[in-house]
């Protein structure tokens, strides 16, 4: 109840505050209804092992700066500011040999270039593909595969130097036909099968049936080179006496327009875009060979539902997890069966994936983009088929909401330091503009981030060094600067580039314990810590009752380079009366450290006429 007094300074004092903020951003709750550990938003703000709500780290052009040269029609290494006609980055990959490695790039025009640790560009000769197109990797010993859902499956061959991108236009015999079987044989007949134009020569052996008749060719060369719309003629010896039996031979086939590729139990997994080819079919390599598909053979119905097939994840031990847009699948995918033999289980038949960038192997779990918000594959699986869980953005599903639908295929992810980054496009935004991450460890959304623009995201590990690759919209490639102990942080830790961005926390709204009833201000405290070395300058606004209007308390916030406990002192008696009371603390640049918030206020009568 409230506290019934005339003498403001003779009430008891009411208290209200944060002691952390491990509980994240809980935006979707009206403020006053935010849990005591958490706030109602954060912009550019991250959560510390203390539970403390941080500015973010900053992006540097540590690996280097894509530039668009008008001159030569090229993408240039540069480390000077952007200029120029902008290209975006549509997508990164990373590809590592164990003698080379890049970080490969999809400049959103024609082609691709590969990205050294030291930040050297190099053109991929015959690496083009359409405007625009959306670029996926998966890598298979030292190749590294790519699609753009119209051209033939490429790879990359990490053995050439000058790096190459390589079309599969030839392939292997992958099994023979019998047509006739023939009769009176009396042994196993030789069996000729001509020479490819370029490559190595197929062979095999035939197998007979008791009735003197070829009943099979076993394949003890699948031979390379061998053109698909040209097949070889084959030969089987006649008898001594009987007829000759008569056979064909199946030439490998990539899928036509592979779409959707990863690498998984030492072979790639496809989808197609064509239009003639269901949706919910997956095509199946062979082992440890990209270059062998088996259209007819290794190949996988889904659902037989025609719900396209939206996302490929390898899981644990050999599942591979198959996303449709209502439904989820696991395929177990036992090297030491035939694709035949591989079991299918429908995981989900209520939720899906929207959109396959978003798609992460998050420590023992899958996180993706649901319809309705981000989801765990775990919490799902924990259920039965039909079961539908809680997402786990929950707390800012009304950012989830201003997710634009018309533009969801270009939302992408990354997983990162116990942070599931999610990147995606806001309101009328075509193309990613914020990140929203998600604090693993604190199991709470830190809130959205601003600045990055993030089309592609790409770990790379080069010289054993891991760092986290952010490919943007306006064609920069930066790389996440979160490896520097906050000790030895400095404000260009908190650039983008060259760039100061503003971060904030806007708390939940105080009610002191008693939402409706009437207070005056007393004092509110801020604690601030771990600061670098350099000074931050921002300012302190409140709000009272839910308003979005607020006030000054601190216009010039100064916060000197201390890694001690700072803290910031507020007489809030001249401030008004009110129910409720928010504080939006905000740093126009640098490392803001926010510990703790005490507030006090004196309980007061309710005013019948407010």
């Amino acid at each position: 109840m409230p506290v019934l007094s005339n003498n403001v300074l003779d009430d008891p004092l009411i208290l209200d505050g944060n002691n952390s903020f491990v509980g994240g951003q809980v935006s979707a709750s009206r403020a006053n209804l935010v849990p005591p550990d958490a706030y109602a938003e954060g912009k550019n703000i991250d959560l510390d092992e203390f539970g403390n709500a941080v500015t973010r780290r900053g992006t540097s052009l540590e690996i280097g700066y894509l530039i668009w040269e008008d001159t030569d029609v090229n993408w240039e290494a540069e480390t000077t500011p952007w200029e120029g006609v902008t290209a975006p980055i549509t997508s990164l990959g990373y590809f590592d040999t164990g003698s080379e490695e890049y970080v490969v790039v999809a400049d959103g025009a024609d082609y691709l270039k590969a990205v050294t640790e030291v930040g050297t560009f190099t053109p991929l000769t015959g690496a083009t593909y359409p405007a625009g197109a959306r670029v996926r990797f998966a890598q298979l010993n030292t190749r590294f595969y790519y699609t753009d859902e119209s051209s033939d499956l490429r790879y990359i061959e990490g053995s050439t130097d000058p790096v190459t991108a390589e079309v599969i236009t030839a392939g292997k015999i992958t099994s023979i036909t019998i047509a006739n079987g023939g009769s009176g044989y009396t042994s196993a007949p030789t069996v000729t099968i001509d020479a490819p134009s370029s490559g190595t020569t197929a062979t095999g052996t035939a197998v007979l049936g008791y009735d003197g008749s070829v009943v099979s060719v076993t394949m003890t060369n699948e031979g390379t080179g061998y053109d698909k719309d040209n097949p070889p003629a084959i030969a089987i010896a006649s008898p001594t006496s009987g007829t000759d039996a008569v056979a064909t031979v199946r030439i490998s086939q990539t899928p036509s327009k592979p779409k959707f590729i990863v690498s998984h139990t030492n072979r790639l997994f496809a989808t197609s875009a064509d239009t003639a080819v269901p949706s919910d079919v997956l095509y199946v390599s062979g082992i440890l060979d990209g270059d062998a598909w088996d259209l007819a053979g290794d190949n996988l119905r889904i659902g037989n539902d025609r719900d396209p097939i939206t996302a490929l994840m390898p899981a644990q031990n050999f599942d591979l997890i198959v996303f449709k847009e209502r439904s989820i699948y696991k395929i177990t995918a036992d090297p030491t069966q035939e694709v035949s033999q591989w079991s299918i289980k429908l995981v989900n038949n209520r939720t899906g994936c929207v959109a396959d960038g978003t798609v992460q192997q998050v420590g023992a779990d899958i996180m993706f983009l649901s319809r309705d918000g981000v989801r765990s594959l775990q919490s799902i699986q924990a259920g039965t088929e039909t079961d539908i869980s809680l997402p786990i953005s929950r707390n800012i599903n009304d950012y989830i909401g201003r997710i634009n639908q018309s533009a969801v295929s270009k939302c992408t992810a990354t997983y990162w330091r116990n942070r599931y980054m999610l990147s995606v496009p806001l309101d009328s935004a075509t193309t990613p503009d914020t990140v929203l991450t998600y604090n693993l460890l604190a199991g709470a959304w830190c809130g959205f981030w601003t600045g990055w623009e993030a089309r592609g995201f790409a770990i790379s590990a080069f010289s054993g060094k891991l760092a986290l690759n952010i490919g943007t919209q306006n064609g920069e490639l930066y790389t996440w600067d979160d490896t520097t102990p906050e000790s030895s942080t400095t404000i260009a830790d908190f650039k983008d580039g060259n760039s100061t961005y503003e971060s904030y926390i806007t708390t939940r709204a105080y009610t002191y314990g008693e939402t409706w009833g009437d207070k005056i201000g007393y004092s509110s405290q801020f604690n601030f810590g771990n600061l670098h070395t350099d000074a931050v300058e921002g300012e302190i606004n409140y709000y009272k009752d839910l308003s979005s209007t607020g006030s000054a308390l601190d216009s010039s916030l100064s916060l000197a380079g201390d890694t001690n406990l700072i803290r910031k002192g507020y007489n809030m008696i001249a401030k008004g009366r009110f129910d409720q009371m928010q504080f939006k603390v905000a740093a126009d640049g640098g490392r803001l450290a926010l510990q703790s918030i005490q507030t006090s206020a004196f309980g007061q009568p309710i005013d019948p006429q407010r």
